[in-house]
Formats: C-alpha cells, sequence, structure tokens
C-alpha cells in the first residue's frame, strides 16, 4: 500500500483489519517510505563548517541540525510542537518474570505518568512538549510468549495501526517512550530474535527477575525458532501491542517526515523491526540516549545508532530522550544564529 504526503491512518486501520493478509499492508509501507533532503542536509552542514572555519563550536550537533533540516525541509530548523509519547502494555509473560497482578501494575504505571509521578512528566513540560500515553490493551495481557504467539497477524497489524495515529498530534519532532510490564524481556526476545546470541546477552543483569527474563527469552526463542526469517512474524510472536503500536508511530513519522527520538530498549527493539525489513527505515530516527537497561547500548550498535547521551538513566520511559529536545531546540538557535 502506497502512501502520499498526507498519511490517512483511518485506511490504514480498514486494510490492516480486512486484508487476509494485513502484514502485506505493512510491508508496502516500509518499501514505500520517503527519503530526506540529502542535498540540503549536505548544505547546511557545509555552511556550518564555512561559518566557523572548522571551529565546530556546535561539535557533533552540527550533524544533527542538518538532519533536522533534511526532514523539515528548511536550512534553518526549528522545533515548536514537540511530542512525548509514552506506550503502555502488558505481557502475560510478566505474570511469572515480575509477579505480582498485572492488571494492577499496568494500571499503577499508567496513573503513576498520568498524574505526574514519574520525571519524564516533569521533563516533558520543561521542554514544552506535548505528552500524551498511549495504553495498548493494559488490561488484556497479550499471550505468554514462551508457549504462543503474542498476538495474531491481525491484532498485531491492528496495534501497528494504533501506534500511526501518533503523527495525528501534528507534532514536528515525537520522543518514544515505554512503560509496559513485561516489555523489557519481549524486547529482549525481539533483539535475540532478530540478532541471535545467548539469551543471556539480551536478557542480562542481576537478580531473580533478571534470571526469570533470561529463562523465558530462551525458552521462547526455542518455541518460536521457525520464524525467526521474518521481522515481522519475530514482532507478532515475541512483541505485543505496545511494542507493535510504537513500530507503527515510526514508520508513521517517516511517511509524514517527523524526526524521531528513540528513547530506552524497547523503543529501540520496535525500531530494530523496521530497520531488519529495510535498513533505511530509521534514517529519520536519532538514538537521544543510551539507558543502563541490559544490552542497550548494543542494540543501538545494531542499528547503526550513536547515542548522543549517556547519563545514567535506568529507564526507557522517554526520559532521556525527551531531555535531549531543549539539546536540540538550542542547537537549532545556535545554528540560526551562525547562518544568518
Amino acid at each position: 500500500m502506497l502512501i502520499g504526503s498526507n498519511l490517512c491512518v483511518d485506511s490504514v486501520v480498514e486494510m490492516s483489519t480486512q486484508n487476509t493478509k494485513p502484514f502485506d499492508d505493512i510491508r508496502d509501507l516500509v518499501a514505500s517510505i520517503p527519503s530526506p533532503q540529502e542535498e540540503r542536509a549536505a548544505a547546511v552542514y557545509a555552511k556550518l563548517e564555512t561559518a566557523t572555519n572548522g571551529l565546530k563550536p556546535l561539535g557533533r550537533l552540527d550533524h544533527v541540525v542538518a538532519w533536522l533540516a533534511s526532514w523539515q525541509g528548511q536550512d534553518n530548523p526549528q522545533i515548536n510542537t514537540p511530542l512525548v509519547a509514552i506506550f503502555v502494555g502488558t505481557h502475560l509473560v510478566a505474570k511469572d518474570v515480575m509477579g505480582g497482578d498485572l492488571a494492577t501494575l499496568s494500571k499503577q504505571r499508567v496513573e503513576a505518568i498520568s498524574t505526574g509521578k514519574t520525571a519524564v512528566r516533569g521533563i516533558a513540560a520543561a521542554q514544552g512538549a506535548a505528552f500524551k500515553i498511549y495504553e495498548m490493551g493494559t488490561d488484556q495481557p497479550v499471550a505468554d510468549m514462551r508457549s504462543a504467539p503474542s498476538l495474531s497477524e491481525k491484532a498485531c497489524a491492528q496495534a501497528i495501526a494504533f501506534g500511526m495515529e501518533v503523527v495525528s498530534e501534528g507534532a514536528d519532532l515525537i520522543v518514544l517512550g515505554n512503560a509496559g510490564c513485561g516489555t523489557a524481556t519481549a524486547a529482549a526476545g525481539i533483539a535475540r530474535g532478530l540478532y541471535g546470541g545467548a539469551a543471556q546477552y539480551w536478557a542480562g543483569g542481576t537478580g531473580e527477575t533478571a534470571e526469570k527474563r533470561i529463562e523465558a527469552v530462551g525458552v521462547a526463542t526455542h518455541f518460536h525458532k521457525d520464524i525467526l526469517d521474518d521481522p515481522l512474524e519475530i514482532l507478532r510472536c515475541f512483541g505485543g501491542r505496545d511494542i507493535a503500536g510504537m513500530v507503527g508511530a515510526i514508520l508513521a513519522a517517516r511517511h509524514q517526515k517527523i524526526p524521531v527520538l528513540l528513547d530506552g530498549y524497547a523503543v529501540c527493539a520496535a525500531a530494530a523491526i523496521l530497520h531488519a525489513l529495510n535498513p533505511k527505515a530509521l534514517d529519520h530516527c536519532l538514538g537521544a540516549h543510551v539507558t543502563t537497561e541490559p544490552a542497550h547500548g548494543a542494540l543501538l550498535d545494531r542499528i547503526g545508532k550513536k547515542p548522543l547521551l549517556e547519563l545514567g538513566i535506568g529507564i526507557g520511559d522517554g526520559s532521556g530522550a525527551a531531555l535531549t529536545i531543549g539539546i536540540l531546540k538550542a542547537a537549532s538557535a545556535g545554528a540560526a544564529e551562525l547562518l544568518s
């Protein structure tokens, strides 16, 4: 399915729910992604180099400004309407890995984010960013990936389509974060499914919870060993509504040429699905920072994203990426002065 400059989410939802092979729609979308204005990026970068005689007062950020210019289609990029979008879902595998009542845990997480009892909400407000939570069936956990696919193809495509609605907020920059229950385990399953290696490498850590997560990833990968050559099948079997929703958000943002800041491990697992389908699918994305989550750095490396920041943040709920909004705003303002 081809999409022009105006992405119609309703048509995507309709086709994804009625097509007997809804993943065909997603593959078409990935194959038809628009390209950035590379000539504009090169011109902006060259002007910055000339204006400062190679002294690079913006350091690596000159590349970031040029990147923004290539997607916004203007020599002096600006960030006026950023959005911090947090996806939340529930995975049945978390019942054994984390323990407790999953519906209650998910509700508590959503309430904490909604009422401002988390850093990310305050950071978003300080950056002048809109803030939205995408609840992806938090009271209906997806199937346990150790013994069944997390989702059917239809349900996975529906979740991708729902995530595409993020572009309807009118943002000129999107930060993606995740606060799901069991999503880290699902993300580790996706990473191992895509790249192989030991379960401990992708689901590591210390303590009883880490041991359970490692075991769960090992069992799930063996159970789904016959589908590991297809990234969308990996998403369906290991992922969940929240990760699938973030895949949709990244894909829709690309078709609308909206830059995306990737946050933690789960967000990068969603990005990795698209990267496996098309290595150029993440050209509009920036690795905002690297968390202390196990294997996050390795996953960033696999998708070719050098993190802008390393602050020792241990959570992937969008906090670190939201912090970089201010850096990008300031860099753009500085570049405007240099180029004026």
